[in-house]
């Protein structure tokens, strides 16, 4: 090849080289990752560095790729975060519950009407009592009121004065000194002969506890025949503890259910909060009143206190299912024009049971992605260099830890519970998975979970305690523990190599 034939060669490669340069240069860039590949789950996908803003990250989906994912977003809004604290109280009676029904005048018990256990209406017949007072003040009033019958059509006014005034004179004993009411002095006068008995009725409404008398004996007036409970209103007692004691007051609004009333809610309020705690439990005593009308709840039964309790009035407040904990930091996805996501920092308050309160990183109209978040950022995390982190939100938990030898090497823990929430009373299936730094399960680890229920003195519960460890399936650590009451329980999950503490997590449940 002659000189010149090689300098156009040179010069003709050298044209192909920019012409393709600035044919790629022209592309169309809406995309910041490649697609999708049908089949595959997003976390085998094969994506493309995203971009970066600000330190954030930044991806962009397609709306066949943000359909594939399932993803989903909404606008962040102003509202009140409620947080339902359920926790197990004991039920009791009213102080004011209980009422007594004696007789106004003593005698002997021929009958009795009721028998102990049995729901006693006011106003119904409960004993009848024979006096000998009472034969005679019926019979001089029944007399006195024939006398002025008789001397109805009489023109002796002074007759018919002294008539009247023994009426009334007869029939004051009775009311006064006998206690008898308006119509227990017509049935007497009515009947065609003396009543040698009169009525005892009860005067409030109630269970009757306690019967003092037997038929046969004598008593004075005034003495005790029945005790009686009223159970319309009761009272739940429940320990509530220092963590969230500061959330309860007067008026909060209740729902209690029971194992035999699950499908039947019965509504109350918060009437008493104790003024002191119990210093080894850290619990504070709290009262909830609420209407009993079927005697549904008896003293001494455990039931399931749920409290809808604010955490957040008037607050911006996000789906817990956008907020993702990488740890020290909660970040979300801003769904953005175009398909882009950005990550965004924020800082949150007390959680609700459906929504976090924001207290910075977003603005009323923010629209968040609420299910897709987490594919997003790992997705993100991945490509661009970031560290792993590990999702703990919502019932199944995760967190890193790093320990002695392992500084270097982080290990991540998931726990999860099946069901979601735990059942109180029974066994429940509880999995842990416990990964390396490069994302593998680790199959030689030693797990161990541990439950506790703490004390709860004021209602005689004393602490309740489960653990095991679990067992390696081939893909995660499973084993069964069982739960010995409903309400709140603390978690303790721990994966070890020997001496060596791989990775810990603790938290808690509330067992329905």
């Amino acid at each position: 090849m002659t000189p010149g034939e090689r300098r156009s060669l040179i010069t003709g490669m050298l044209v192909g080289i920019a012409v393709t340069f600035a044919l790629v240069l022209a592309m169309p860039r809406t995309r910041g990752r490649e697609s999708l590949r049908p089949g595959l789950p997003v976390n085998q996908q094969q994506f493309a560095p995203p971009d970066q803003d600000d330190g954030n990250a930044v991806a962009r989906l397609t709306v066949e790729e943000q359909e594939e994912i399932g993803l989903r977003t909404t606008e962040v809004r102003r509202g009140t975060v409620y947080r339902e604290l359920i926790t197990p109280a004991r039920i009791e009676e009213v102080e004011t519950a209980t009422r007594t029904i004696s007789p106004l005048l003593g005698g002997r018990i021929d009958r009795l009407l009721v028998n102990t256990g049995q729901q006693v209406q006011k106003g119904q017949p409960v004993a009848l009592v024979y006096n000998a007072d009472l034969v005679k003040s019926a019979e001089e009033h029944k007399s006195a009121v024939e006398n002025r019958r008789r001397l109805a059509g009489s023109l002796q006014a002074d007759e018919l004065t002294r008539a009247d005034a023994r009426v009334a004179a007869s029939r004051l004993r009775l009311e006064q000194m006998l206690g008898l009411n308006s119509a227990q002095i017509e049935d007497i006068l009515s009947s065609s002969e003396v009543p040698i008995h009169f009525t005892v009725y009860a005067d409030a409404t109630g269970i009757v506890r306690t019967r003092n008398v037997t038929e046969g004996r004598f008593v004075g007036a005034g003495e005790v025949l029945f005790v009686l409970v009223d159970l319309r209103t009761v009272w739940a007692r429940t320990d509530i503890f220092q963590s969230d004691i500061g959330l309860i007051h007067a008026g909060l609004s209740a729902q209690i259910t029971t194992e035999t009333t699950s499908e039947v809610k019965l509504r109350g309020s918060v009437n008493f909060i104790e003024s002191r705690s119990d210093p080894q439990t850290g619990t504070t005593p709290v009262r909830i009143q609420l209407e009993n009308p079927e005697m549904r709840l008896r003293p001494g039964m455990l039931v399931r206190a749920a409290l809808m309790v604010p955490v957040g009035i008037n607050v911006l407040k996000v789906p817990r299912t956008a907020i993702i904990d990488i740890g020290g930091e909660k970040i979300v996805y801003l769904a953005l024009d175009g398909g882009v996501f950005k990550r965004r920092r924020v800082q949150i308050g007390v959680p609700g049971n459906d929504y976090y309160p924001v207290a910075e990183g977003l603005m009323e109209g923010d629209k968040v992605v609420t299910n897709g978040a987490f594919l997003i950022d790992s997705q993100a995390r991945m490509t661009s260099g970031m560290p792993q982190f590990n999702d703990s939100h919502g019932s199944s938990s995760t967190i890193a830890a790093r320990s002695g030898s392992v500084a270097e090497n982080a290990y991540s823990l998931t726990f999860q519970t099946d069901p979601d929430p735990p059942l109180g009373g029974r066994e429940n299936d509880f999995r842990v998975t416990v990964l390396d730094s490069a994302g593998k399960p680790v199959p030689d680890a030693e797990v161990r979970i541990t439950l506790i229920m703490p004390a709860m003195p004021s209602m005689g519960m004393p602490e309740m305690r489960s653990s095991a460890a679990l067992r390696w399936t081939g893909s995660e650590y499973l084993g069964p523990l069982h739960l010995g009451s409903g309400g709140p329980w603390n978690v303790s999950v721990q994966a070890r190599r020997g001496l060596q503490v791989l990775a810990e997590y603790r938290t808690h449940f509330n067992a329905r």
